[in-house]
């Protein structure tokens, strides 16, 4: 498990119909700092979430991109 913590102030768009974070073309998935940010950024099925509020496997994969960058 990685040691990285998500934060509770950093936002993604989530479509949870197909279970899909909204990601860049290269697959990163888009972190906002900014919720009204996300907000303006969400289309159709998606939801702005926290980081800290998705399931588990998403929190996973989150942390091992941003652990990339370290």
């Amino acid at each position: 498990m990685s040691s990285i913590k998500l934060s509770d102030t950093d936002y993604v768009l989530w479509d949870k119909a197909n279970d899909r974070l909204v990601s860049f073309t290269d697959g990163e998935v888009v972190i906002y700092g900014d919720k009204e940010e996300a907000e303006i950024d969400c289309y159709g099925n998606e939801y702005v979430t926290r980081c800290t509020d998705l399931p588990e496997h998403h929190q996973e994969a989150l942390k091992k991109q941003i652990e990339k960058y370290l």
